[in-house]
């Protein structure tokens, strides 16, 4: 396989020796390499050229049989010679006597005479007649001194005839007969044969299995082999054998765990023939690992001598199988796992136990000292530090070895004192309850009520508490807690038990009832011990938790900002008393706009130490995916959501437990915000909610995601029917809607687009009164968005451009994007070309950079319309071809309406409705209401719909001398623009006005400096 280079070097040079003296070649290369293949394959070629060819093979077998060689060589000459030839026929006799007598010692010439040299000579010229003569000669290293001083007699004999010899040695084997070889060999080419290249390897591979191997699998076989052909073959067919069964091929990573006898009994055999320190050293080295090893630790290991090591080490290099350098390593790895599995369990125990004992008395790095521990599987005695146990644990950890890792974290409970026994003891609860939760919950529980260390029993109990959230059985549940309690009965945290059980019903219940039981938890002294201020850990997590409750409840966001606030400024162990503990008191502030102070908190935690990603930092990622969300990085979101289910799996959370659930709907989210609706709705379907759905209150970000989708495939009816559930499970568990930043981004907007426009009136102002109070432009931006969009009009417009200096103040692309691509339409519809190109483009700008490709599209559609050079868009042009009755027409229909509701509405004639609604489908280029799901797939098409389509008249406000904005506005605290909105009111000449017909909030107040755009 391969070799057409080398190949090629030898055709060229047979041809050469017709016209030239004997042409010498000696290939080399490591054992395996292919030397043995290049010579028969250049032996068959030159056969079909026409050349005798004489084949030599030194094998072991016949090394010590007196005569074999030059037998073969005599043979080799007459089996080419025609039957009967009168010149074979004489070097035969010729031999024979000669044979017969005394073996000469290395006087093959004075011996042998004039006579013989005639003979061959005769024999030589008869055979190269037409083509030279090629003599190959295998292993030439093994041949005996008169085999070898007898070839070269022809060779010197035929000096002015064609013949070329072709001989291969092994790297670094010293030759039987050294100064006969060299002899032979005197100026001979080289030809040095590597490994096979990565094309080379990937034929191999492909061509002995029975199916095409999968990406990256011929590169690691290449790894492994460093491309030496007979180690590729034998994994292949290890390959073979291991997926017999199934018919496929491994994953490549399966490949290291390879175990070769057939390598091994190669490399050893050739190495004990040599020199057995060889062999011993080879095996030292493989002990070393793949990292490699110092000189003096493989001499320990290898039993000999710095300089016996040393030479025996100059052996390896020279054949091949170790690198030059003074890190001794193998090669191959395939080499060093076959040397280590072909030892005994106990040789290799005793050998690993050696290396980590002269590793551990010369002061090495843990790790050494670790990797070695952890590769014996003898009981440990006490001689080992508990660094370095702890160490051997966490490797073996991550090599998924929980045996190897119990066993040095037991032991290093015993010899540890002070931090390292905390992580021992740690260590061990978390691998007792991932390989067995009840058991490993039990033992967790008796080692509180064992333990008088306060760090101990409180990470124990954030452990116990994590591993309850994969706790089904409600019995199962409390009978852990009340094992807990007894355990922890006197002590600082005896309450958790408590806590625990309120936060259990967090989300089952009304959060205005948990937080008054966690503000009754938070007032008790649970005992003397306590911090003398009252805020022991205990307190701290039930406040985090209570902050979030009345975050969900509370108008005042302030007051759970400074609450969370308070127990974020904590140590963080008080908060991991319980996992949700740090989650409740980040989301509050995200929700609240905070998002940078957020991020920064994010960090402050301790090592997660010898178990994976526990679960209160699990629980952190839908809220690092917010702050992703917040900065309009959709990706980022997304990838950390997906880790979150995975992680949530992982530890035994259920599906429809309370945080798979927000991550779910969170990555629906943003799934639907990315365009892949598809993907969204069967994310849901997988997960049991796009049917009914429990009654619990956190089902409603999942209500929100679903309303989104309905409202993009142009069922408006249903979306209409999730938001009305959405609100009826808010108003029952006593929340407020404005609570999380879908709705403040989506919700209002998508109630006003369903025709629910009073409702999405209140809510955008309920909206803008709770970014006022949390102080964050990101959030007043959102506010002022929504409410734009819902009023409409000029006015509309104004609150968008305030909005926009908002949100681009703040750096927030997304939403950014979001009110610009509002803003198009209107400006498109004003006959404003040149400035609705403008905003449309940096909207698309800014939503291409956060894969928001949905509004991609609309954007580009809305600029098609605008921009008279750009191609048009058939059903968009219609729209603006529509009369204002044809449009809310139109829009009552695509709500859900029959044409005799809107006809009742509209106060006009049913047949009147029908005419209104023909001439728009004609406009619009479709049929009737089943067109509708396919027209709402065009993103730019509602937002240019219901731009300045009317609102539903409500009541004039009952003080005409204040600002229709409901509540009328603080009176401490007031921004520069409140003030001289107030100013205005107070003097009718500054020409400030309100319509009262079409209720709005005084876009003028919203801001500290004018707005611009003709406001």
């Amino acid at each position: 396989m391969g070799r057409q280079a080398e190949m090629r070097l030898l055709r060229r040079a047979r041809h050469d020796s017709t016209d030239r003296l004997p042409a010498r070649y000696a290939v080399t290369g490591e054992a395996g390499i292919g030397r043995t293949s290049l010579l028969r394959a250049f032996a068959v070629t030159s056969r079909h050229k026409g050349c005798a060819v004489v084949d030599l093979v030194c094998t072991e077998q016949r090394h010590y049989i007196p005569w074999a060689l030059l037998d073969d060589l005599v043979g080799g000459f007459a089996d080419c010679l025609p039957p009967g030839c009168e010149q074979g026929v004489e070097l035969h006799d010729i031999y024979k006597k000669l044979s017969q007598g005394p073996v000469p010692d290395g006087a093959v010439p004075r011996v042998w005479g004039a006579e013989i040299a005639v003979a061959v000579q005769n024999v030589v010229s008869q055979l190269t007649v037409k083509a030279p003569l090629v003599i190959t000669i295998d292993d030439a290293d093994r041949a005996d001194a008169l085999s070898l001083s007898f070839l070269r007699c022809v060779v010197e004999a035929c000096s002015h005839l064609p013949v070329m010899l072709v001989a291969s040695v092994q790297n670094g084997v010293p030759a039987a007969a050294p100064s006969e070889l060299a002899e032979l060999l005197v100026g001979a080419q080289q030809v040095h044969l590597g490994g096979l290249s990565e094309q080379e390897t990937a034929a191999l591979v492909r061509s002995r299995l029975p199916r095409p191997p999968g990406t990256g699998f011929a590169d690691a076989c290449r790894r492994l082999t460093a491309g030496n052909p007979f180690m590729l073959v034998e994994l292949v067919r290890w390959v073979r054998d291991t997926v017999r069964d199934t018919g496929g091929v491994p994953d490549p990573e399966v490949l290291d765990t390879a175990v070769l006898p057939a390598v091994a009994e190669v490399v050893t055999r050739r190495l004990n023939r040599i020199d057995p320190r060889a062999g011993r050293l080879a095996e030292a080295i493989a002990i070393a690992g793949d990292g490699g090893a110092d000189i003096p630790l493989i001499a320990h290991l290898a039993g000999t001598g710095l300089g016996d090591t040393l030479t025996a080490a100059d052996l390896l290099v020279r054949m091949g199988l170790v690198a030059d350098d003074n890190t001794l390593l193998l090669r191959h790895s395939l080499v060093r796992n076959a040397l280590v599995g072909g030892m005994t369990l106990m040789a290799r125990n005793a050998a690993h136990l050696a290396a980590a004992t002269y590793l551990h008395e010369r002061r090495a790095p843990a790790e050494r000292v670790a990797a070695h521990l952890i590769a014996s599987a003898v009981p440990l005695d006490g001689s080992w530090p508990a660094g370095v146990l702890l160490q051997a644990a966490r490797s073996a950890l991550a090599a998924d070895d929980t045996d190897t890792a119990l066993r040095c974290l037991e032991h290093a409970a015993q010899v540890a004192s002070g931090d390292e026994h905390r992580q021992a003891v740690l260590g061990i609860a978390d691998i007792r309850i991932r390989a067995d939760r009840a058991r490993g919950l039990d033992a967790a529980v008796a080692t509180l009520a064992g333990t008088t260390d306060e760090v101990v029993r409180a990470r124990l109990l954030e452990r116990v508490g994590s591993a309850l959230y994969g706790v089904d059985s409600p019995e199962e549940r409390q009978r852990v807690l009340d094992a807990t309690a007894v355990a922890v009965a006197g002590t600082e945290v005896a309450h958790w038990p408590r806590l625990h059980r309120i936060a259990w019903h967090l989300y089952d219940r009304l959060p205005g009832l948990t937080s008054e039981l966690l503000d009754e938890l938070i007032a008790s002294r649970p005992d003397p011990l306590a911090d003398a201020d009252g805020t022991d850990g205990l307190r701290t997590a039930a406040s985090a938790v209570a902050a979030l409750c009345r975050h969900l409840t509370d108008e005042a966001p302030e007051s759970a900002v400074g609450q969370a606030r308070r127990a974020l400024g904590r140590p963080a162990d008080e908060l991991c008393l319980h996992p949700l503990a740090r989650a409740a008191a980040l989301t509050v502030l995200v929700d609240n706009g905070h998002h940078e102070e957020a991020a920064a908190r994010l960090g402050d935690d301790d090592q997660a130490g010898l178990r994976p990603r526990p679960l209160y930092r699990v629980l952190l990622l839908p809220v690092a995916a917010r702050i992703a969300l917040a900065r309009g990085r959709l990706d980022i979101a997304r990838e950390q959501l997906s880790e979150c289910l995975r992680e949530l799996a992982r530890h035994g959370v259920g599906p429809g437990s309370p945080a798979r659930v927000a991550a779910l709907a969170a990555l629906a989210d943003v799934l639907i915000s990315q365009g892949e609706n598809d993907r969204a709705r069967m994310l849901l379907r997988r997960y049991r909610c796009w049917g009914d759905l429990p009654p619990s209150w956190h089902y409603r970000d999942v209500l929100m995601a679903r309303a989104r989708l309905l409202a993009a495939d142009g069922d408006l009816p249903g979306a209409a029917r999730d938001l009305a559930e959405l609100h009826a499970r808010n108003k029952g568990a006593g929340l407020r809607v404005a609570v999380t930043a879908s709705w403040r981004t989506h919700g209002a907007i998508l109630l006003h687009q369903v025709g629910r426009s009073d409702e999405a009136l209140e809510l955008a102002r309920e909206q803008l009164r709770f970014a006022h109070r949390a102080g964050s432009p990101q959030e007043r931006g959102r506010a002022l968005r929504a409410l734009s969009r819902v009023s409409g009009g000029p006015r509309g417009e104004r609150l968008l451009r305030a909005a926009a200096r908002l949100l681009k103040a703040e750096g927030s692309e997304l939403d950014l994007a979001y009110c610009l691509a509002d803003l198009g339409p209107s400006l498109t519809r004003r006959n404003r070309p040149d400035e609705a190109i403008a905003v449309l483009t940096q909207a698309i700008g800014l939503a291409g950079r956060c894969g928001a490709r949905p509004l991609v599209e609309r954007g580009r559609q809305l600029l098609a319309l605008a921009d008279d050079r750009a191609p048009r868009h058939s059903s968009l042009r219609g729209v603006l071809a529509l009369t204002a009755r044809e449009r809310q027409i139109l829009i009552d229909a695509a709500r859900g309406l029959t044409n005799e509701r809107i006809a009742t509405a509209l106060r006009i004639t049913r047949r009147t409705v029908e005419l209104h609604l023909s001439s728009a489908y004609r406009k619009l280029g479709i049929t009737g209401r089943r067109d509708f799901p396919e027209m709402f797939r065009d993103p730019g098409l509602w937002p240019l719909l219901t731009e300045g389509a009317p609102v539903a008249r409500q009541s004039a406000p009952a003080d005409p001398g204040r600002c229709v904005s409901e509540p009328p506005c603080p009176p401490f605290g007031l921004v520069p623009g409140v003030l001289r909105h107030r100013a205005a009111m107070r003097d009718p000449r500054a020409g400030h006005h309100h319509e009262r017909t079409h209720p709005a909030v005084c876009a003028s107040c919203l801001g500290d400096s004018p707005i611009s755009g003709g406001s």
